[in-house]
């Protein structure tokens, strides 16, 4: 395999070579004509007259006062193209004589384009595409103020779960912030820091190969107009919630910069409850088991982000960012809970009370750079990434236990509190990011793309579960419920990609990426050693560490395509699905890793379609995943006390799942838009002994309606169907989010009224049902919750034509027909 890296990489450094070095150059400046000032970033290419047909040679961007410099130019009469959004294109041909000169070129603003601009310029929630789903975060009302977990429910084929995870036809998605890895949580992202949020459901080989469940990315914001501009937000909310944020943006010249600062707080009172019923083998009930949850969750979170970008010139872009968030999560925690008789009579009760001291610290170091070769399209590009976090934990439990007469339990001496548990610990980890892109276009139609990347994760895990000896009056270890261990995650990757335009609007591509993955760790309790190395050592398994990918598409007229996608993925196991330690959620359920889990095995096919027609456009996906050897926890009673279920990980037969997704994103009129998303799917599960299948569905719509006087309002609606898991099911859920803004100064100033979770109905409830046990468990993330937030600009771009939308960076080429 090393072999086979430095075989790529010593391609990926020479190709650039084998480009012509030519010295003819061109330079000038750009004036608007109608107010004879310089125009800034506006694009100019040079084009030569070859067999029959005009190709590109050269072209460069204009700086802050419109000059520029085409260099590299060959021999021969040109042709000199500038174009800027908003004004009409011009052409100037070139002799050989006038290379040496300056040219000042001048354009006119073309009043019908600048038409079009501005009603293209409102532009809606939802984009749509063959290869990504894009929301404009802006164009959400109820999440303002809110985090990228609000942000994500809102999202087309996104659900959220129970623990604030984000999953994509059922299976866990890749979260990137700009691409690049992030050890924060969704509820620690602010939503104000984004701008917009990617989801790509089957990524091509240039991706991670772990991301079966799709990526999103979320792209914070940047400015892109010329000037100073800024956003400041104020929250305010039941349950102790507020939040308080500002965003401030300048761009002059080649530089760019951003910061960003926020805020959040909130005191969120939710509940939850578990019902057991445990039989005997002849299916006989043997008694009952009863708890409830009462939980605090109290967060502070402060998040910080300072970014630069510098534009050397038309060919070379430098950026470098900055973040730094910290805070508090504290759950405190009451349980009381009960056991009944098989004849319903109570045989005892008790309750756990938890008080938590929690807090995290996370900094992240960014460096990327890109270089644009003369040839349109071809470009070198390195992204770098630094990444710590620092998780503090602690805790106090008090778990009291009681028979009917009043008593303690047999075997339990203090009345009161019988069992005092102290929980002390600390997990630093360390992320480190390295990935260099090229790409070089093979001809007008058809390009290769090569990359490599090196991803290491390296945490230290400790984590301590005393329990109080009243004999001694001191606290004791105990080891088998405590985590302490240096662990190491690598993915060392190269992939190679090839696109190219076919005939009567056929386009295809095709990918393989080979990776290499391994995670470490060593217990510092007894020495035991645990993780995986794939493939191995050896050379075992290199063919799976091979992860293709191939697309084709038709574009069958300028407003509809089809295309198929093809893909392999892998699961790996985490840290915690490994880990041989105890970890206890109550009293009842423990949870314990499996040191022997190996990778999981993903393959998608996608078959999309893709067709708009006036304000209106709808994207319908047909898929079907394959999970093999896929990684599933599998719960049953405990052989020494059947009245505690232990849950541990396997590898189990594969998982299979197809149905067919549909979204469409419309404009009725003037005031009203929206999107409605529905996925329905078939679900099976498979194991040596168990399985278990299901139709289900989810839904999303979102509506906003436009009044008058600067008021709008959108509510979003959302279901997930009950939905079969290999011992159980899962019921659905259900929720809806409204929110109302009444814009001022302009419109460019705001005050929104939102309401989270109208009908007070988000609960998750999952089933486990088994011949020895029945279990259903309530859970809530989050209850409903009222919220007035006002948003107040803070300067603003320079005004005219400057601030129209436009791409600074040169189009790829264009492989559509």
């Amino acid at each position: 395999m090393k072999h086979f890296i430095l075989l790529v990489t010593a391609v990926l450094f020479t190709l650039p070579a084998f480009a012509q070095t030519i010295p003819g150059k061109i330079s000038g400046q750009v004036m608007d004509e109608a107010t004879r000032q310089p125009l800034p970033f506006a694009t100019v290419a040079a084009y030569q007259h070859v067999s029959e047909k005009d190709s590109l040679v050269g072209g460069a961007q204009t700086d802050d006062k419109g000059h520029f410099l085409v260099d590299k130019l060959p021999d021969g009469p040109l042709i000199l193209r500038v174009s800027f959004v908003g004004y009409t294109s011009q052409d100037k041909a070139v002799t050989e004589s006038e290379r040496s000169i300056k040219l000042t070129l001048s354009v006119l603003p073309d009043a019908k384009q600048l038409k079009e601009v501005e009603v293209k310029a409102e532009k809606g929630t939802v984009s749509l595409s063959m290869e990504k789903r894009t929301f404009d975060v802006g164009k959400n009302l109820t999440t303002i103020g809110g985090t990228a977990e609000n942000v994500l429910k809102n999202v087309p084929s996104i659900s959220v779960d129970e623990s604030g995870n984000a999953t994509l036809r059922n299976l866990a998605t890749t979260i990137y912030i700009n691409g690049k890895p992030t050890q924060l949580t969704l509820a620690q992202i602010p939503a104000n820091q984004i701008e917009t949020v990617e989801v790509i459901t089957n990524p091509p080989a240039r991706y991670d190969a772990s991301t079966s469940g799709g990526i999103v990315n979320l792209v914070l914001k940047k400015n892109c107009a010329p000037g100073y501009s800024g956003l400041a937000t104020l929250g305010l909310g039941n349950n102790s919630r507020y939040d308080a944020s500002a965003n401030v943006e300048w761009r002059r010249g080649p530089w760019n910069l951003t910061a960003l600062y926020a805020f959040n707080a909130t005191q969120n009172p939710v509940t939850g409850s578990v019902r057991r019923i445990n039989r005997d083998a002849a299916g006989n009930t043997l008694n009952y088991f009863e708890q409830n949850t009462f939980t605090n969750l109290d967060n502070r979170f402060h998040n910080g982000r300072l970014a630069a970008e510098y534009t050397a010139n038309a060919r070379n872009v430098f950026s470098v960012a900055t973040t730094l968030a910290a805070g508090a999560f504290n759950t405190v925690t009451t349980q009381p809970y009960y056991t009944y008789s098989a004849s319903r009579t109570l045989a005892g009760y008790g309750d756990r009370q938890t008080v938590p001291q929690n807090n995290f610290t996370n900094l992240g170091l960014e460096f990327d750079y890109k270089h644009s070769f003369a040839q349109k399209a071809r470009e070198l590009s390195l992204t770098t990434s630094f990444n710590h976090n620092q998780i503090n934990n602690a805790a106090d439990w008090y778990t009291t236990s009681f028979l009917t007469d009043g008593g303690a339990l047999p075997g339990v001496t203090q009345p009161g509190y019988p069992e005092r548990d102290l929980i002390n610990g600390k997990t630093t980890g360390n992320q480190y990011l390295a990935q260099l892109d090229y790409v070089h276009p093979l001809s007008d139609s058809s390009k290769l793309e090569v990359g490599l990347r090196s991803f290491t994760f390296a945490r230290d895990q400790r984590y301590f579960f005393n329990q109080f000896d009243n004999a001694t009056q001191t606290y004791n270890l105990l080891t088998n419920y405590s985590q302490n261990a240096p662990i190491t995650e690598t993915v060392n990757a190269v992939y190679v990609q090839y696109t190219k335009r076919l005939r009567r609007g056929f386009g295809m591509q095709a990918g393989l990426r080979l990776e290499q993955s391994s995670l470490s760790g060593q217990s510092r309790f007894d020495g035991t050693s645990f993780g995986y190395y794939f493939p191995g050592k050896n050379g075992e398994n290199l063919i799976k560490a091979f992860f293709p990918s191939f697309s084709l598409t038709k574009t069958l007229s300028p407003t509809r395509e089809i295309g198929l996608s093809l893909s392999r993925k892998v699961g790996r196991p985490g840290f915690r699905q490994i880990f041989a330690g105890i970890q206890a959620n109550d009293r009842q359920n423990v949870t314990i890793g499996n040191p022997q889990l190996q990778p999981e095995f993903v393959n998608t096919a996608e078959l999309n379609y893709s067709t708009s027609w006036g304000q209106m456009n709808w994207l319908a996906t047909a898929y079907y995943i394959l999970e093999d050897h896929t990684i599933k926890p599998i719960t049953s009673p405990s052989p020494t006390d059947p009245t505690v279920l232990i849950t541990t990980f396997q590898n189990i037969t594969n998982e299979i799942q197809y149905g067919v997704e549909q979204t469409l994103k419309f404009a009725l009129g003037r005031n009203l838009s929206g999107f409605v998303n529905v996925n329905a799917r078939n679900f099976s599960v498979t194991s040596t002994t168990l399985q278990n299948s299901s139709w289900t569905y989810n839904g999303k719509i979102n509506l906003t309606y436009k009044f008058p006087a600067n008021i709008s309002a959108q509510v979003t609606a959302n279901r997930d169907a009950r939905v079969a898991s290999l011992q159980g099911y899962r019921q659905d859920v259900n929720g809806m989010d409204a929110a109302v803004r009444k814009g001022f100064w302009q419109n460019r100033a705001s005050v929104s009224l939102i309401i989270n979770d109208v009908f007070n109905s988000r609960r998750f409830v999952s089933i486990y049902d088994q011949p020895l046990a029945y279990q259903a468990t309530t859970s809530r993330r989050e209850v409903r919750f009222y919220k007035v937030v006002l948003q107040i600009p803070l300067g603003k771009p320079q005004d005219g034509r400057k601030r129209n939308d436009r791409k600074t960076d040169r189009p790829d080429v264009d492989f559509s027909n």
